[in-house]
């Protein structure tokens, strides 16, 4: 399967390789390509129950991967809104899109212009150390 290098436009990553697109007032959430890296298939997510307000840094759902857990937490603090229905069925979309279309799950952020904690792109790739194709 071949993993696609687009990224999302306003796209921010934590240091725990997930990412987050703001888009007005939700933001949507995914992993990034190095932290799915290696990973061959996604065999099932398993969702926490996450009603009312998210702390920064919560568990929202287990990635299963053979018996790889992959965790994805919430980069900010926000309310939970709901998956992405482009995954039922075809949980390999992660894989193949992991930092566009196979966004994880959607948010409204607590605060919309709370990015502390953040990496920009470049930061981020950085911090994976891999050149920044020019």
């Amino acid at each position: 399967m071949n993993m696609s290098t687009i990224s999302r436009p306003r796209i921010h990553f934590t240091k725990d390789h997930e990412w987050i697109d703001f888009n007005g007032t939700v933001g949507f959430i995914g992993l990034s390509a190095f932290k799915l890296a290696g990973v061959k298939k996604i065999d099932s997510i398993k969702w926490f129950n996450n009603k009312g307000s998210i702390e920064k840094g919560t568990l929202i759902a287990n990635l299963y991967s053979g018996s790889e857990i992959i965790p994805v937490n919430a980069p900010v603090k926000c309310k939970f809104l709901g998956p992405n229905i482009r995954l039922n069925g075809n949980l390999d979309l992660i894989l193949e899109s992991p930092q566009d279309r196979g966004w994880i799950f959607f948010i409204t952020p607590s605060k919309f212009q709370d990015r502390e904690g953040l990496l920009q792109p470049e930061d981020y790739q950085k911090l994976i150390r891999v050149p920044v194709a020019g």
